[in-house]
């Protein structure tokens, strides 16, 4: 396994070519981390780990770069399955009144988690990407999701005025994060399902685009490189997250064939660089052969002129085998472009 460099990372963002691909897999499910690690973990999403078994995850996972977030649960009801696994089910902040019970976490905490990480990350060669809390997502998860998409058409003033209530205490999470020498920020919204965005342009324009563009700018104000997680089929959204600054998109999910990534490099790989789109599928029934593969065509179609982060079109989930992540990832780290893996 070869040592960990960020610097394949922010070449790769820069869309500049060099003989090694990077890699990145951005959140290891913790039945899987648990794995990987050699022994039991409670189950917590990767990132809310000790600082130093989170590196040591990514270190062993042959990541060049590690993704760090803490995640505001503002109004969620969560359930806590036969395993102790905790799953979302709905939001309880559903009216004005409801409003008044909003409460915002300690930027202390923040400050000691993120101060923690970095020292842990100090030796290593990878690189952090941090994401801030997002006011919409917050917002729509606090709400409920169907609620939400409900008050979007029957109440937009109440939206407005719950996205403004903690709009500028997300904000102070990037700011306090830029503060620090992270490498870059992750930025994100629900705005897509596999088909295509979730609601009209306009609703897009209206609710998710200004925060979406203020977080944007105050990390590229500071020089730091911007990458955007999107699930589902984003294709006709790269206009504009090219224009508002974007240099990198995560996962690009096949979508059943909605989302080609090959034609998508075609249209835009001069502008936004591709991270991701190793199909969850195959990662899951398919054998390490064939992911090994289906890797490698990745990385000999979309190496060149840099501008491609090789993982998962998702995330690394439970149903993975481990070893067709090890050859997900001993594709990548055995690869020099030109030669192939």
């Amino acid at each position: 396994m070869r040592n960990p460099d960020k610097h394949r990372y922010l070449q790769a963002i820069a869309h500049v070519q060099s003989e090694e691909v990077a890699f990145f897999e951005q959140e290891i499910d913790i039945a899987v981390a648990a794995r990987i690690l050699g022994r039991p973990r409670p189950w917590v999403r990767p990132f809310e780990l000790p600082a130093r078994d989170y590196v040591q995850l990514n270190l062993l996972a042959g990541n060049d770069m590690v993704f760090w977030q803490r995640v505001w649960e503002l109004g969620r009801k969560n359930m806590l399955d036969a395993e102790g696994r905790k799953h979302y089910v709905d939001g309880t902040l559903k009216t004005r009144h409801n409003l008044r019970q909003i409460t915002f976490p300690d930027l202390g905490e923040l400050q000691r988690g993120l101060e923690e990480m970095l020292e842990a990350l100090s030796g290593t060669g990878m690189g952090l990407v941090y994401s801030p809390s997002q006011t919409p997502f917050i917002v729509t998860t606090a709400i409920g999701y169907q609620d939400y998409y409900e008050y979007l058409l029957t109440d937009p003033g109440f939206i407005h005025e719950f996205q403004a209530r903690v709009h500028d205490y997300c904000l102070r999470t990037l700011d306090l994060a830029l503060g620090y020498p992270i490498d870059a920020v992750q930025v994100g919204a629900v705005l897509c399902s596999k088909t295509g965005p979730l609601f009209s342009r306009a609703m897009i324009e209206e609710f998710e685009f200004p925060s979406l563009r203020e977080r944007i700018r105050m990390a590229k104000d500071r020089g730091l490189p911007v990458s955007i997680h999107q699930d589902g089929n984003v294709t006709s959204l790269y206009p504009d997250f090219i224009a508002m600054g974007v240099d990198v998109i995560n996962p690009i999910e096949p979508c059943d064939g909605l989302q080609n990534i090959y034609r998508l490099k075609e249209a835009y790989g001069d502008r936004i660089a591709l991270h991701g789109n190793i199909d969850l599928n195959l990662l899951a029934s398919g054998t390490p052969e064939q992911v090994r593969a289906d890797t490698i065509e990745h990385l000999d179609r979309l190496a060149a002129g840099g501008g491609y982060i090789c993982a998962s079109s998702h995330n690394i989930t439970q149903d993975i085998p481990l070893e067709n992540f090890w050859a997900m990832r001993d594709a990548v780290h055995a690869y020099r472009f030109g030669r192939g893996g």
